[in-house]
């Protein structure tokens, strides 16, 4: 039997979650993790066919997770399931090995049959996600500017949209602060913005 692992660092969402799959399918086992920290445990000890990842839970950096776990468990697959949109992060995800990516205010039916699918070994996109990718390709409007930035640079855009300093960021994602300062200065660049102020007003017209 199938054995997934669910990792949020809300409760509620991981109870939520574990009674819609008890009522739509028969897994063998359901494991829960609430930082990166206890994801790492699960999966030393566990081979598990899935895992639903909330990208933004503290002290979480996503794109060295996803690498890790890439190493850690090839045979994985991974859907991102947050609370950021599409248009932020989906492409994003996608890039970094996820298997498919739902926001939180997904219906259970789209749950289900991202679940399904993946099991089945086939990708989920939601159908915004897929225009998205098709409007970014052929040009079809005006790109979104986060899709400019690396996932590292929009991991520290994320942090810095939340209130943290680049102190803060650099000790949370383990680097010197001139690496920092030279992310930031890259993303500022590549948004076209000269402040946090105007960074997290562009967090706010996309994330949605």
């Amino acid at each position: 039997m199938k054995s997934i692992l669910l990792a949020d660092d809300h409760g509620i969402v991981r109870s939520g979650i574990r009674l819609l799959l008890t009522d739509h399918f028969r897994f063998g086992r359901i494991d829960e993790a609430s930082a990166e920290e206890e994801i790492a445990q699960c999966v030393k000890r566990w081979n598990y066919d899935l895992m639903m990842l909330d990208i933004n839970m503290p002290n979480t950096d996503f794109p060295g997770l996803m690498h890790w776990l890439q190493a850690a468990a090839p045979a994985m697959r991974v859907i991102v399931f947050t609370m950021h949109s599409e248009q932020l992060f989906g492409v994003h995800a996608l890039k970094l090995g996820a298997y498919g990516f739902l926001n939180k205010n997904a219906s259970n039916e789209e749950i289900v049959t991202a679940i399904r699918n993946v099991l089945e070994n086939r990708k989920y996109i939601s159908p915004t996600l897929a225009q998205l990718i098709a409007e970014n390709e052929t040009g079809g409007r005006d790109l979104n500017p986060f899709s400019n930035l690396s996932p590292r640079e929009l991991e520290i855009a994320m942090l810095l949209d939340k209130g943290h300093s680049l102190p803060e960021v650099c000790h949370l994602l383990n680097i010197q602060y001139s690496t920092g300062n030279t992310y930031k200065r890259r993303i500022f660049e590549k948004m076209g913005v000269t402040s946090i102020l105007a960074l997290t007003r562009l967090f706010q017209q996309y994330n949605q």
